[in-house]
């Protein structure tokens, strides 16, 4: 019993020696990973390439560094999906598409678009929490302008006042992450006052444009961008919506299609 004994308690100090080691060693490849990783980011701030950084520039750095890059879309019923169909999806899952087919470029986009939300919802109802949780290296914000001029339309100095703090949040809480914001789709709505409206919704997204681009934070301006390509080729805005605001399957390529000439313009330029 005592050889028994004294056997169980050798395989047990081996078993302990054999799990320090392990333990040890994971940390050492951690450690030695995390400073690799370190130098490559403090390498790229300091490139050229950095200076001109497009949203493509950022996606295969981010891949060549940590293998893959993770994006969050934020925003309303049209970021979450309103409206687009498994063949013609909404624009973020596009985008995925997209970049996944560069072959030194691998992403992940999550989904936080919210139905019917303005961007005081998103504040209120702690929405903007979840998407630091993810610890995204891209955040494309789509503004909720949609819902922001609806009942009862927000203020313009309230909307302006939610971004700058949904800004902050992202600059105090992800240093490291770009965040890029975005205009929504044209909607049947684009001239029209509503009801205890003080503008239109026209007038809504170039006050909000403006606003955005007087901040030196990079803007797609897809409200403008997809007017401009509906004018250019004789169509009407119904013909890219499901209802009166939500895309169709056609509106969300529309939207894809505009954003993705973006992709590749410096991000200092947006």
């Amino acid at each position: 019993m005592e050889n028994l004994a004294r056997f169980k308690k050798q395989w047990i100090i081996i078993g302990s020696v054999i799990l320090i080691f392990f333990l040890l060693f994971s940390v050492y490849i951690m450690t030695e990973n995390n400073q690799k990783q370190a130098e490559m980011t403090v390498n790229y701030v300091n490139s050229n390439i950095y200076q001109r950084e497009s949203i493509l520039d950022r996606a295969r750095f981010v891949t060549q560094r940590d293998g893959e890059m993770d994006i969050v879309v934020l925003g309303s019923s049209v970021t979450k999906g309103l409206g687009a169909t498994e063949s013609q999806p909404v624009w973020g899952e596009l985008l995925e598409q997209y970049l996944n087919a560069h072959n030194e470029i691998a992403v992940n986009v999550q989904n936080h678009g919210h139905s019917g939300y303005s961007t005081s919802d998103l504040i209120k109802n702690n929405k903007i929490v979840p998407v630091i949780e993810e610890e995204p290296d891209l955040i494309i914000f789509e503004l909720c302008l949609i819902n922001n001029n609806r009942y009862p339309q927000n203020t313009l100095v309230q909307t302006k006042a939610d971004i700058q703090w949904i800004m902050e949040a992202f600059a105090r809480e992800l240093p490291g992450t770009l965040v890029v914001f975005t205009t929504a789709n044209p909607t049947i709505y684009n001239d029209v006052l509503l009801a205890d409206g003080k503008i239109t919704y026209d007038q809504y997204n170039k006050e909000i444009a403006t606003f955005i681009t007087e901040q030196n934070w990079p803007l797609i301006d897809v409200y403008q961008l997809m007017m401009m390509e509906l004018d250019q080729h004789n169509r009407v805005v119904v013909e890219t919506l499901e209802d009166h605001v939500h895309p169709n399957g056609n509106g969300y390529q529309l939207w894809f299609d505009v954003m993705v000439e973006k992709l590749n313009v410096p991000v200092s330029g947006l």
